[in-house]
């Protein structure tokens, strides 16, 4: 049997490959995360604090707050990384906050022209314009 040190690294550079599998992150397993700033268990240039845990079972609410934890010390996201054992090895379940969880939805539903614009005096012209058009389609269903 692996012991669990062993068995949590093998987890965080597993995760990590995927990731940069994915072409999400250049990601890589944190090799010292308890001891410096960067809290995450695998380093990424995305922002997030990955807290990774490779287990039979889980307190789900314990690994969580020590994601929340880490991640306000490094000021980023925190998600909690999980494969329990009997998983394919390439499956995770990521456990976020349900605000930033909203925020990605309502991200991912932002008009593909939104994601391309960086004027942020632009960005509110469109978004008016979208609303506006938004209006005016309620106006003439209700017509109909």
């Amino acid at each position: 049997m692996i012991n669990a040190k062993k068995k949590g690294n093998k987890g965080e550079n597993n995760f990590a490959q995927w990731l940069r599998l994915q072409n999400i992150t250049r990601a890589s397993r944190n090799p010292s995360s308890g001891g410096n700033i960067v809290k995450s268990d695998v380093v990424n240039d995305i922002d997030i604090n990955f807290e990774v845990k490779t287990v039979k079972r889980l307190n789900l609410l314990d690994a969580f707050k020590q994601s929340t934890r880490d991640a306000e010390m490094s000021h980023n996201t925190p998600y909690v990384v999980v494969h329990f054992n009997g998983m394919p090895e390439n499956e995770w379940l990521i456990v976020m906050n349900n605000h930033d969880w909203a925020e990605l939805y309502k991200k991912a539903r932002e008009p593909k022209i939104m994601q391309n614009v960086e004027n942020s005096e632009q960005k509110w012209v469109i978004k008016q314009a979208i609303q506006n058009l938004k209006k005016i389609l309620k106006y003439l269903e209700a017509k109909i």
